[in-house]
């Protein structure tokens, strides 16, 4: 509600797709736009953005006369100051400098020096990623709709010791085939999705041709060396986004800092995880690209920003990243089990009355649990009326959340967020003014109705000229921007508070 944010991709396709809205959403994921894709918001600006190219050659006719005519000069004003000069020979032990095609220092030679001793460049971590998209029509489920392409960013890491390409997994979602280029390099290497979590918007690619690792190019340059993983950043500090955005082929650079470190609303998804924000501009194209602390460490990757505001982008930070490298599903390796809940509703205590009722003395604080979801591990450990006092030794305020670092506070579950399948969330309740201290075990917790079907092709049946489907997300999104009104009634209500009483 509020703002509109819009997810937009390159398409090279010759029909525009529709628009798939979903209102709640609060946030735009991007990759380089020219039509709104399948997971636009309701509220999006629809039409197509204009997008300017200017190739090699025309750019060439328009700045050669100028840049020539400044190099004339400048070579004319030394040519003079060097016959004025009294000449003498200058003999250096130096070796000469590589230079590029625009007379910039690129690289000094070193005897003995190795690609570890030389500055990392962008073009050694980051990527482009092309991908070729094809998804279910969910109005006519037996046939597809028309593919289209798009283009996003991706960053090298190590990952259980192999070299892989992190992205986004709206990049790469309902892919048919997947590319990768590096910078320097004209030629695009077919990749492989090794692991894909729509839920936290990542995914891991695998390149098998080796000369993509090793470089092509006669240059240590053009080897790609993974990145490392930084720490947690603080507020104001400083931070680097690099990709591939709209605007041109090569690799960019913007640079701002930390602004918000909170739990934001992943629009891929829908789920609400841990986001860093940044006043770096994040642009279409951006999507999947690394941002850097200022020792050249991950610290996050580009995933989303906010439409009709400026500066305002969003990181997924390195807790979510390696969550989400750790997380395996014993049945799909490719897969993850996702992030857990502890399946309680509840509500902040900051009302007097309500505090004076549930005798809540002013150096206690927490949260007053309404009930339990029907699948909850909690079940049995944690009542109706318990107060959340504590959870995992960090004190839950009335307002639900808790103090990270000095003077940062998120919501207590994010705590759970960190925690995978089976693990257990120690808790100090206070129950009939006594405090009760219990262990609970974590699951994820899924809707009853499906909120995404990315990768995942819906089954349908055909009966007597009738077709079944089942009840998903996008399929009442086919109502149009207003599906929440305009969209049958029972129907709505299912997919935005239905609970499952059973796994299956």
């Amino acid at each position: 509600a509020g703002v509109a944010p819009l997810c937009l991709r390159s398409v090279s396709s010759q029909s525009s797709q529709q628009l798939a809205p979903a209102a709640w959403l609060v946030s735009a994921c991007y990759r380089q736009p020219t039509v709104p894709c399948r997971s636009c918001v309701a509220g999006a600006v629809a039409g197509r953005p204009s997008s300017a190219r200017i190739d090699g050659s025309f750019a060439a006719s328009l700045c050669g006369p100028a840049v020539l005519a400044v190099a004339a000069a400048s070579a004319t004003r030394f040519a003079t100051k060097a016959a004025k000069a009294p000449a003498e020979e200058v003999i250096s032990d130096e070796p000469p400098d590589e230079v590029d095609i625009y007379g910039r220092i690129v690289m000094r030679p070193q005897d003995g020096s190795s690609d570890e001793d030389t500055d990392r460049t962008p073009g050694q971590y980051v990527v482009k990623v092309y991908c070729v998209h094809s998804c279910q029509d969910n109005q006519q489920p037996w046939t597809n709709k028309p593919q289209e392409e798009s283009s996003g960013s991706g960053c090298a890491i190590f990952h259980n010791g192999e070299q892989c390409i992190l992205t986004n997994a709206h990049v790469v979602s309902d892919a048919s085939y997947v590319e990768v280029r590096k910078a320097g390099d004209a030629k695009k290497y077919t990749a492989t999705r090794v692991k894909l979590a729509h839920e936290c918007d990542l995914a891991l690619l695998r390149v098998s041709d080796k000369s993509f690792w090793e470089g092509v190019i006669a240059s240590p340059k053009s080897k790609i060396v993974p990145l490392e993983f930084g720490s947690m950043p603080s507020l104001q500090d400083e931070v680097s986004v690099v990709g591939y955005p709209e605007g041109g082929e090569g690799v960019s650079i913007t640079q701002g800092v930390v602004s918000r470190i909170e739990i934001q609303t992943y629009v891929h998804s829908g789920a609400s995880l841990l986001a860093i924000q940044i006043d770096a501009a994040i642009n279409p194209g951006n999507s999947g690209g690394p941002a850097l602390d200022e020792d050249g460490d991950l610290i996050g990757i580009a995933f989303q920003n906010q439409q009709q505001s400026q500066n305002i982008g969003y990181v997924i930070p390195v807790p979510t990243i390696q969550h989400f490298l750790a997380d395996t599903n014993p049945e799909d390796s490719g897969r993850c089990m996702g992030f857990c809940s502890l399946g309680l509703f509840w509500q902040e205590l900051v009302n007097e009355q309500l505090r004076r009722f549930m005798k809540l003395g002013p150096e206690r604080h927490g949260v007053l649990v309404r009930g339990l979801m029907p699948l909850s591990l909690a079940e049995g450990l944690v009542q109706r009326g318990d107060v959340l006092l504590a959870m995992d030794g960090k004190q839950v305020a009335n307002d639900g959340t808790i103090l990270v670092g000095h003077e940062e506070r998120l919501s207590f579950q994010h705590l759970i967020h960190l925690k995978f399948p089976g693990d257990k969330v120690h808790l100090i309740l206070l129950r009939d003014n006594q405090e009760v201290s219990v262990d609970v075990p974590v699951r994820p917790m899924r809707r009853l109705v499906c909120g995404t079907v990315y990768d995942n092709p819906q089954p349908y049946f055909l009966y007597g000229g009738i077709v079944f489907v089942p009840l998903t997300t996008p399929y009442l999104q086919e109502w149009g921007d207003e599906w929440r009104g305009d969209g049958p009634h029972d129907l709505v209500t299912l997919a935005l508070v239905g609970l499952r009483k059973h796994p299956e």
